[in-house]
């Protein structure tokens, strides 16, 4: 199921549509850290013009299709032995493998994974517990289409004798079972049983109307950028699959890889994994399907934060500590400015949307004994930062370290108010910020 975060190439012939007769060859490059890269040599003279698909048929003896800018003409020439050719490389917004498709393909049906969605519905460990089901366990109506959130799963077969499946210390209830099941197949003897693999949970959009593949990546993002914010980590889709209607009616599956371009420090943390017993919001402690109808009336609403959790890396310098402290400040500024509490631009945000931990971590990070104090001390420290010239007081007493728990602090308090909004209750967001908070 972590498709995209495998490194894979793929060779074959490439063309424009409906020029197959001018096809060149090539290898296709994919990695979740440089995206999609077609290196490329063109023999001869006549160079293939500009477009924003390129086709192609793989080793593999698959069609596919690049999608984004492709432009030969500006590649380098090579003269060799009475011989022209251009080498070159071209990177793509996305790699679709399956068919043919044009620059503006819409699409009726798709459906993703992500980083740590299992383990947001059901520990990993205990799957073996969860019961495949052909009907979603969610589904909301969205501004795009209908979201449904089901189960995919892989089965065996299941053999007649079941005792060759199933141990039992007691031979005897073990050989009742067995003919229980026998009688069961002479019952139904239409009817086909099948040994459950693995199972994992998917999100499954019903577009109306078709949407082109750019659009249906920016929903697929939108989604992925909620249960980043949900989970307090990146997480990006692992695999996408696209389908349309075939000539036979028979619906094409297309497997979709886009470049992500992640830094490699970014993906450690998507990927690695998390407990389900540990992580303060999961699909049993919060009202999913309003969340997700309330996040996409607007998913774009909270971008500095969400892009802060997005491309997380886990390391910190002076120079991002400071950049961030500037910008936690000035939403904590918006946040109060909507409220009508002006005059109250850094405490009341923490007053309103911080946990206790939070506060007091605050307190003991500036030295302070009060929570009014603490707040004009972001004040000041974020004025040290933004103006030239100011007296470097707090930067000069605060060691980075201390700088990045005031950064995170500031952070998880603008989450903290983010999540009321969606409809998250707040007992499980004083759990989160609590669970997450670095320690004073």
């Amino acid at each position: 199921m972590t498709e995209l975060f495998t490194e894979k190439r793929w060779t074959g012939e490439f063309f424009l549509p409906d020029s197959y007769e001018k096809r060149f060859c090539g290898e296709i490059h994919y990695s979740p850290e440089e995206g999609v890269i077609l290196s490329y040599t063109i023999t001869g003279h006549d160079v293939p013009a500009d477009t924003e698909v390129l086709h192609g048929v793989l080793s593999s003896g698959d069609k596919c299709t690049l999608v984004g800018q492709f432009s030969p003409s500006r590649a380098g020439i090579t003269l060799r032995s009475g011989l022209t050719t251009r080498p070159g490389k071209a990177g793509f917004l996305c790699l679709a493998i399956g068919d043919f498709l044009s620059h503006d393909e819409r699409f009726p049906d798709i459906d993703f994974s992500l980083t740590n969605l299992q383990e947001f519905f059901y520990p990993s460990g205990f799957k073996d517990l969860v019961r495949y089901s052909e009907k979603p366990i969610y589904s909301v109506d969205t501004p795009f289409g209908r979201m449904e959130v089901g189960n995919t799963a892989t089965f065996g077969f299941l053999h007649s004798d079941i005792a060759s499946h199933i141990y039992s210390r007691d031979p005897a209830a073990l050989d009742e079972l067995s003919l229980a099941f026998k009688e069961i197949e002479t019952k139904y003897p239409e009817s086909f049983f099948m040994l459950k693999k693995d199972i994992a949970y998917r999100i499954s959009l019903k577009l109306v109307p078709e949407i082109t593949i750019r659009d249906a990546y920016e929903h697929i993002t939108s989604f992925a950028n909620l249960f980043a914010l949900l989970i307090y980590s990146p997480v990006y889709p692992e695999s996408i699959r696209l389908r349309k209607p075939g000539s036979d009616e028979r619906p094409i599956t297309i497997e979709l890889y886009p470049s992500m371009v992640l830094d490699p420090r970014t993906i450690k943390l998507s990927t690695r994994d998390h407990f389900h017993w540990h992580m303060p919001i999961t699909q049993s402690t919060v009202p999913l399907d309003s969340i997700v109808s309330t996040w996409l009336q607007a998913p774009q609403n909270h971008s500095p934060i969400v892009s802060s959790i997005q491309h997380e890396t886990g390391f910190r310098n002076a120079h991002s500590a400071h950049g961030e402290i500037v910008l936690y400040a000035t939403q904590f500024e918006s946040i109060s400015h909507v409220a009508g509490q002006k005059d109250e631009k850094y405490k009341y945000p923490l007053t309103r949307y911080g946990s206790q931990k939070l506060r007091d971590g605050l307190m003991k990070t500036f030295g302070k004994s009060s929570l009014e104090d603490a707040a004009v001390a972001i004040g000041d420290l974020r004025n040290e930062i933004a103006h030239v010239g100011r007296p470097k007081h707090w930067l000069a007493t605060l060691s980075l370290g201390q700088l990045v728990r005031i950064s995170q602090y500031l952070q998880l308090t603008i989450i903290g108010y983010i999540l009321t909004n969606i409809g998250v209750p707040a007992s499980v967001i004083v759990t989160y910020q609590d669970r997450y908070s670095l320690d004073a």
